[in-house]
């Protein structure tokens, strides 16, 4: 069992912080260091976390639920849940790496066995407060459930024996104890913290007029929908209806959605002849009654995604938000609705062939990546929003991240050289969901916190290059070198930046502006240099900026040259053993490519 990894450890810290901590009971020992202090806050509201994520329990019922204090004889929280006759006794351990070890379930143990005999003395003030209550839910429950939550890499032997020693123990006599102990794991924490950020399926009735049915292979309906319902969905459930679409509304703006407001306007009884039709997925159709008047028959859905026709509806709401005295209940759909998880390969299959209505780019598809679905609930934990997929208003700020800009921050970041180059010269390439390229920037590895911190770090660098370009002479050969050879120069000091970007939590954006300045201004000058004759100021590369940085084998040596100055690493070689050249051909790699990477790896950090 894998421990909990260093960037879920940050998110979980903050939610208990955030969520559980205020509204525990107060510390009866406050005169400890205030580091140990916050360390038993934190150790004690995870208990809570436990008890919220596992019964269903406000945060405020689960935090009163707490026990732990520093001394607390093994349990850290009790709770009974009257409905199911459960009581529940909870020792927790919050470490980074540690396992649940035999010194950590005995004393649990001790304390489960006094509880049981109803021996409260040596108990805390806090267990002591609730002895009525226990004692009257130890007299009137039928099951006594062991819950051990932990964030460690496992339970030792010795820590699942003794704990197994306890629920045998027949000198207890004591048979509501239940088999076996209950572990919440770094499994099931990342779950529950991630299908927070998960937008909440759609269970809802859509009703057809004239429908049919298809069985196999697929069970699917299709018939006419009238708009105006789903354009209630659309208001109702908002962005969850379209978490499987390649992407959201694209605004009023487009010819397509200019057309579909004029069509709602002008003859709303035609626009069934001149729409494409709306497609949907769904986990469970379940057809109930018909209404003999008008041909509808309801049907019950269950985790409904619209696939395409998101346009269609999005901009139908907005027609009718912008006329709400106009009537559009002529317009109707031909609405296609088939059974298939939306995640699946055949929902994603579907999503990608109905998706035409509109120009689309590869980068639309990002939206089928369950990687990225799970980078934005990583990322909404720690206070940011990654748009990953158009939307008809990008939200600005600091704190949005869009996949354009999270594509150029992690393409800097890279130690391969040709990235740099691909941003400046075939960005297309980058954001394609299906190339190796994408695949590399965003790894089943990669986090949320290291994308922010890519981000972050990126747009202080930027910022700064930008302005030594306006400042630098018009027309002279020092400003076209950053404004062409902005993405090389960018590269060379991410890679200074490396161990703060893979931090597990996001760093502080005001912090590195006056991190980076000084070396970048020396990196930029090294830049001018190489490419600058300082005597006559005219380009000393062989083809003006623009074409060189655009061309890898330009721009390449010129990165692997100043990445050498900079780094102070100028005896780097390149390889001249015979094996190693072997190597290098079967991974079709060049000795610069390969230089290039090793230098980046050998960057000195900030």
């Amino acid at each position: 069992m894998a421990a909990l990894e260093p960037q879920y450890m940050a998110i979980l810290k903050k939610v208990l912080t955030d969520r559980f901590v205020p509204f525990l009971p107060p510390l009866l020992d406050k005169t400890k260091p205030a580091s140990e202090q916050q360390a038993k806050q934190l150790s004690r509201a995870f208990s809570a976390f436990t008890l919220h994520k596992l019964l269903d329990l406000a945060p405020q019922v689960a935090a009163a639920a707490v026990v732990d204090d520093f001394n607390d004889k093994g349990i850290d929280a009790i709770y009974y849940d009257a409905s199911e006759e459960t009581l529940y006794l909870l020792q927790t351990k919050l470490k980074e790496s540690e396992q649940f070890k035999q010194e950590d379930a005995l004393p649990f143990c001790e304390g489960v066995r006094l509880l049981l005999k109803q021996d409260f003395s040596s108990f805390n003030k806090n267990v002591i407060d609730r002895k009525a209550d226990i004692e009257g839910a130890l007299d009137a429950c039928s099951y006594i459930k062991l819950v051990v939550p932990y964030t460690g890499d496992g339970i030792s032997k010795t820590a699942s024996d003794a704990l197994q020693s306890l629920l045998d123990d027949k000198d207890l006599d004591e048979e509501r104890l239940v088999k076996p102990v209950e572990y919440y794991t770094a499994t099931e924490i990342v779950q529950h913290l991630l299908a927070e950020r998960a937008y909440q399926p759609v269970h809802t009735d859509i009703t057809l007029q004239k429908h049919e049915k298809v069985e196999t292979p697929r069970t699917t309906y299709f018939g006419i929908a009238k708009l105006a319902d789903l354009v209630a969905l659309h208001q109702d459930k908002g962005k969850a209806l379209y978490e499987r679409n390649i992407r959201y509304f694209l605004g009023g703006r487009s010819d397509v959605n200019k057309a579909i407001k004029t069509t709602l306007r002008d003859d709303p009884g035609s626009f069934f002849y001149l729409n494409n039709g709306v497609t949907a997925v769904c986990d469970e159709i379940d057809q109930k009654g018909k209404n003999p008047s008008n041909g509808f028959r309801k049907f019950k859905v269950r985790g409904l995604s619209i696939i395409n026709g998101a346009q269609t509806i999005a901009s139908a709401a907005e027609f009718m938000a912008q006329h709400p005295g106009h009537s559009i209940d002529d317009a109707k759909v031909m609405l296609t609705l088939i059974k298939a998880p939306a995640d699946g390969p055949f929902g994603k299959r579907v999503t990608k062939a109905r998706n035409h209505q509109n120009p689309v780019q590869a980068a639309n598809f990002a939206s089928l990546d369950e990687n990225q679905e799970r980078l934005r609930k990583e990322i909404a934990h720690l206070g940011f929003e990654y748009q990953y997929r158009p939307e008809v208003v990008v939200a600005t700020g600091t704190k949005t991240i869009t996949l354009d800009e999270a594509l150029r921050a992690l393409a800097l970041h890279q130690s391969d050289p040709r990235f740099p180059i691909w941003v400046k010269s075939d960005p297309a390439r980058l954001a394609d969901p299906d190339s190796a390229e994408f695949k590399s920037l965003f790894p089943a590895s990669l986090t949320g916190a290291t994308l922010i911190n890519a981000v972050v770090c990126h747009r202080a660098v930027r910022t700064l290059v930008v302005d030594y370009e306006q400042k630098a002479p018009a027309r002279s050969q020092e400003r076209l070198i950053y404004r062409h050879g902005i993405y090389v120069i960018m590269a060379v000091l991410m890679k200074r930046l490396r161990t703060r970007i893979g931090t597990p939590s996001p760093i502080d954006p005001a912090t590195i502006p006056s991190l980076v300045s000084l070396p970048l201004d020396q990196l930029r000058q090294e830049a001018v240099d190489l490419a600058v004759d300082p005597s006559t100021r005219r380009s000393t590369l062989a083809e003006g900026p623009l074409a060189h940085f655009r061309k890898m084998e330009q721009a390449i040596p010129f990165l692997i040259d100043l990445m050498k100055k900079h780094f102070g690493l100028g005896h780097f070689r390149t390889e001249t053993n015979p094996e190693r050249l072997n190597i290098l051909a079967a991974e079709k790699k060049s000795l610069a490519h390969d230089l290039a990477e090793r230098l980046a790896k050998a960057a000195p950090q900030l």
